[in-house]
């Protein structure tokens, strides 16, 4: 195999340019619509131990709006119960992912937000060590993620602290 040493074999044509200070913008840049906090919903999905619910209430003292955090949603009626309540962050329970029409209408409801962390982070969270955590959550992570990945509008860096997630929840949303 061939060993290539310094940059001799890089492009080198070089290019007129009337002002050598000027820079272009390609695309059209558009302003985010702002978050209504009064008539939006917010949902936040994860697993156990994402510290979904401690955010919940960091924003909604923040923003004004109330959190709802059910301990389960059985159907997309239930939901849609959830969803009167507009104004609100609704902690989404981890069992509620499994259902196809809860989930799929999550998007269509409100702004999804995704506490995406890693299985020893998730497990550490919960008071479990390495083995207990593959044991005990690794097979819902694996069932669950690809269908919370596809949930999603928003995801936020769930091995953070709530308390530094809080910007990365307004900027999208347009509120900050």
């Amino acid at each position: 195999m061939a060993v290539i040493n310094g940059t001799d074999h890089f492009i080198q044509d070089k290019a007129e340019v009337a002002d050598a200070n000027a820079t272009m913008t390609f695309g059209k840049k558009t302003e985010l619509d702002t978050f209504s906090t009064q008539d939006g919903i917010i949902f936040l999905i994860g697993f156990s131990g994402s510290k979904r619910r401690q955010l919940a209430d960091l924003l909604a003292s923040r923003l004004k709006m109330s959190v709802q955090a059910p301990e389960t949603i059985s159907s997309q009626a239930e939901l849609q119960k959830l969803c009167e309540h507009t104004g609100s962050i609704i902690v989404i329970p981890q069992s509620a992912i499994r259902i196809d029409e809860v989930r799929n209408s999550l998007r269509e409801q409100g702004k999804v937000f995704y506490l995406m962390t890693e299985l020893l982070h998730l497990a550490h969270n919960l008071g479990l060590d390495a083995e207990q955590g593959r044991e005990q959550i690794g097979p819902d992570f694996i069932e669950l993620e690809p269908h919370m990945l596809a949930s999603l509008h928003f995801i936020l860096h769930g091995w953070k602290e709530p308390d530094d997630l809080i910007e990365n929840v307004l900027e999208p949303l347009g509120l900050l």
